[in-house]
């Protein structure tokens, strides 16, 4: 999750509706994604109340084919309300976007059964994916690190499985380097798993690491880019089979003063067809315009080394992923793009033509903007 200190130009508008057009077929999945057009925007006003939840900060989402919805990840950590997700409709064909529709506010549970505690902060939501073939969701908690206090604050990020309802099924082993430590070794506060898709072929589960681990080298920034992990897991064992090297991109500017915040990471990512996933890198600098830029690749994991057993990037040989530009959603003409982090494949379109939504986090700060975006995929 990245937490802004400091936005400008607050542009929501309430559309919510509850008409939802329906798929004239499932949605082709794995295929590629040679251009993308934008359909249309639906904005949510600023805690938009929806079943005494204040809508907002919503880091992920996932369509399920079957009944035509989408599960969407809210990244409170109980600060609003006790960590959940929702359910919604979203009206769009190939010519308009007409509507968002929340159907449902469903609590996270913990192993035992019981939800999260409404001000525990004991989680930290970001990643959501559906598995039709299960009829269960895998999410993500990027954890905690907080070295400053005394004793340290140090909570384990985790990847679990669980069913629509929000219970607890399973979880995904953690090798150590991916544990949080009180050290600047490990992962990054609020640089974990903020991204997890299912494969193409629906055996692996993917998921992507927001910034580098300390070891494998510095944050991305204005100067030069950094490294981050993509890790594969096999569905049936929940291990760990491979881990690739991803290459960012450097922060699109320079923060103003110069010492000020600003950061550029992995946000989430989609299955194509073979080794190629399509990934969304989301950079922010404080002082500048605009202060938000997101950029689409499709990456190919094809020719990339397995670095699962360097203990360190940095220094070290390794052929990463490949990447090529897919799109800039700056160039699309939208008024502004703001704090994108959740995207997935949608409905097919009339003409037979996928769909991809796009939604950003607004980080229940109102001069942010609770975003969906609709694209064709050509």
């Amino acid at each position: 999750m990245f937490r802004n200190p400091l936005n400008a130009l607050l542009i929501g508008l309430l559309t919510i509706g509850a008409s939802c057009r329906k798929d004239p077929q499932p949605p082709a999945g794995g295929g590629p994604v040679g251009a993308l057009r934008l359909i249309g925007q639906q904005n949510v006003r600023y805690r938009f109340d929806y079943a005494g939840t204040p809508v907002g900060g919503l880091s992920s989402l996932a369509y399920r084919p079957d009944t035509q919805t989408y599960f969407i990840m809210c990244d409170d950590r109980g600060t609003s309300q006790a960590p959940r997700f929702y359910e919604a409709n979203l009206d769009f064909d190939a010519e308009a976007f007409d509507t968002v529709s929340f159907t449902r506010t469903v609590p996270l549970k913990q192993p035992d059964g019981t939800p999260f505690p409404s001000r525990g902060g004991t989680i930290d939501p970001e990643g959501l994916a559906y598995n039709p073939a299960t009829g269960t969701l895998y999410w993500s908690s990027e954890g905690e690190r907080l070295p400053t206090d005394n004793p340290p604050v140090l909570v384990q990020p985790f990847i679990r499985e669980m069913t629509p309802n929000g219970d607890y099924v399973a979880e995904f082993a953690l090798p150590e380097p991916f544990r949080m430590q009180a050290t600047n070794n490990g992962p990054r506060r609020n640089g974990v798993f903020e991204s997890l898709t299912l494969s193409a072929d629906g055996k692996h589960l993917f998921a992507a690491l927001e910034e580098p681990l300390y070891e494998d080298g510095p944050r991305a920034d204005a100067n030069a880019g950094g490294v981050v992990r993509i890790l594969k897991f096999d569905l049936a064992s929940r291990s760990l089979v491979a881990q690739y090297a991803y290459p960012l991109d450097k922060v699109h500017a320079a923060p103003q003063p110069a010492d000020q915040f600003s950061l550029n990471g992995v946000v989430e990512i989609l299955p194509l067809a073979g080794d190629k996933l399509l990934v969304m890198e989301r950079s922010f600098a404080i002082g500048v315009t605009p202060d938000f830029a997101v950029k689409l690749y499709e990456a190919d994991l094809g020719a990339a080394t397995d670095v699962s057993a360097l203990p360190a990037l940095a220094g070290a040989t390794y052929a990463p992923a490949t990447k090529k530009l897919v799109l800039d959603v700056g160039s699309t003409g939208i008024s502004r793009v703001d704090n994108l982090e959740g995207m997935t494949f949608g409905p097919a379109l009339p003409n037979g033509n996928r769909s991809l939504v796009l939604v950003s986090d607004d980080n229940f700060v109102p001069l942010q903007v609770t975003q969906f975006l609709a694209f064709e995929v050509r």
